[in-house]
Order: C-alpha cells, then sequence, then structure tokens
C-alpha cells in the first residue's frame, strides 16, 4: 500500500502542494492558447498520439499539471491533455459558454447594456470580482456575471 501511495505522488506532472514542479507556479491555474492550431496530445511528448488539433487561439486552458516543457490542460467540455508550452501565454482570457449573456456598463444587471455577447466569444479577462468580471471584446468592454462563462478557478478574484 505505501509503494502505491509513494508511486502515485512521484507521478511525472504533479505536485502534492499544488504547485508546478517545474515553473513553481500555482497548480491548478489558467493561461490561453498562443496559437491559431494547437495539438492536444495523450501524454507528454510528441510522441504520444495527438487527442485533438484545437483552433481557438485565445481559449482558456486550466493547467492541472507540468511534465518537462509540457503542461497538462483541462478545456471547457471537460476533456484534457497535454500541450507545449509554446503554444500557451499567461494572458488570461473569458469564454462565453452556454447562453448570449448581456454586457453591462457597471457590475450590476440594472446597467445599461454595451452588447450582448454570444457563446463561443472568447474575450480578454480585466479583472474579476466575487460575482462579475471585467472582459473586452473587440471594440467592446464592459462587465458580465462571472457564471456566463469559463476561465476562472472558483472563487478566484483579478485585480
Amino acid at each position: 500500500m505505501c509503494l502505491c501511495v509513494g508511486l502515485l505522488l512521484a507521478a511525472p506532472g504533479y505536485a502534492a502542494d499544488g504547485v508546478g514542479p517545474v515553473t513553481g507556479n500555482p497548480l491548478p491555474r489558467f493561461v490561453s492558447i498562443d496559437r491559431d492550431e494547437a495539438n492536444l496530445r495523450t501524454g507528454p511528448g510528441r510522441e504520444y498520439p495527438i487527442i485533438a488539433v484545437l483552433q481557438w487561439r485565445n481559449m482558456p486552458v486550466k493547467i492541472t499539471g507540468e511534465y518537462d516543457v509540457w503542461r497538462k490542460v483541462a478545456l471547457y467540455d471537460g476533456s484534457s491533455g497535454w500541450l507545449h508550452r509554446v503554444l500557451l501565454d499567461s494572458r488570461r482570457t473569458f469564454l462565453i459558454r452556454d447562453n448570449p449573456v448581456v454586457v453591462r456598463e457597471d457590475p450590476s444587471e440594472e446597467a445599461e447594456a454595451v452588447a450582448t455577447f454570444q457563446p463561443g466569444v472568447i474575450a480578454t479577462l480585466d479583472h474579476c470580482e466575487p460575482a462579475w468580471c471585467a472582459i473586452q471584446y473587440d471594440r467592446y468592454s464592459g462587465w458580465v456575471p462571472r457564471e456566463a462563462g469559463w476561465g476562472l478557478l472558483p472563487g478566484e478574484t483579478l485585480e
């Protein structure tokens, strides 16, 4: 039993204390895809099969593990795989999820509407409060309810 536990804790790419063993950055954490096309693989290396070709530049992904130059990521739909670090950018983005969302001038349901973003829009994430996030897309900027999209850890706020 102790041998199994030791093997689990020593698995490449994971750290028991929530810190990446390669970068020292927190795990999990969000970043975005920095290419028009990124090969999501079954393991940390070019020899591993490609699961999917991701074609959404700026799409947020959650890093859940690290191994050498590879990052294990989770996608908005619950799928996961490995991406090379050169395919990623530290810039934070926000994916509008299932329904259209009204972008407000201020963080309030009563605030004036600035625009309506459709599902699939990927906006730049400026900062977040517990219930609202300030985002920007194209020439529009404003506030959306945090639950309208994906790209933040539970309870995470951004300054």
